[in-house]
């Protein structure tokens, strides 16, 4: 999977990965994530960094619900230089999400991905990752995610 460095305009190769004892320590220490990753440590959390470099550029904290036959994200976040207009590297969220819908298609879900995004950032997640609203939560159905497999894995 390939992500974009905006001031170069190039893409670079990343990898996406299950956290490990060491990574904890690089988020904690950081001031370049916003939310409190300790919470996430009951879920299953991944990390995007480029390849051959232990930056973490991105996390993501899912659950899966196979009586409902889903993956539930609680938490993704963008390192901080990858947020607004002058982000340094795009495309970490929609690689972490598409990422997860493809989980989501091996373990039988069918590509069935919920979330439950704060309310400034609804629009964003429907308009850019084609989620749907489904009760209180927003769901990627199959369709929409073999299309996020496709645009970004």
């Amino acid at each position: 999977m390939k992500i974009l460095h905006k001031p170069s305009d190039t893409l670079k190769t990343a990898v996406i990965e299950l956290m490990e004892n060491d990574d904890w320590e690089q988020v904690y220490r950081s001031d370049e994530f916003e939310f409190d990753w300790s919470k996430e440590r009951k879920w299953t959390v991944y990390k995007l960094t480029l390849e051959n470099d232990s930056v973490i550029q991105g996390l993501i904290s899912i659950e899966d619900i196979p009586k409902e036959y889903r993956t539930h994200i609680h938490l993704i976040e963008n390192r901080i230089p990858n947020k607004g207009k002058n982000k340094v590297y795009d495309y970490v969220a929609g690689c972490l999400i598409a990422y997860v819908c493809d989980l989501a298609f091996q373990k039988g879900f069918e590509g069935f991905v919920s979330l439950k995004p704060k309310t400034e950032i609804i629009d964003y997640y429907e308009t850019k990752y084609g989620f749907r609203r489904a009760g209180i939560m927003w769901v990627s159905t199959t369709e929409n995610s073999e299309q996020l497999i496709q645009k970004y894995l």
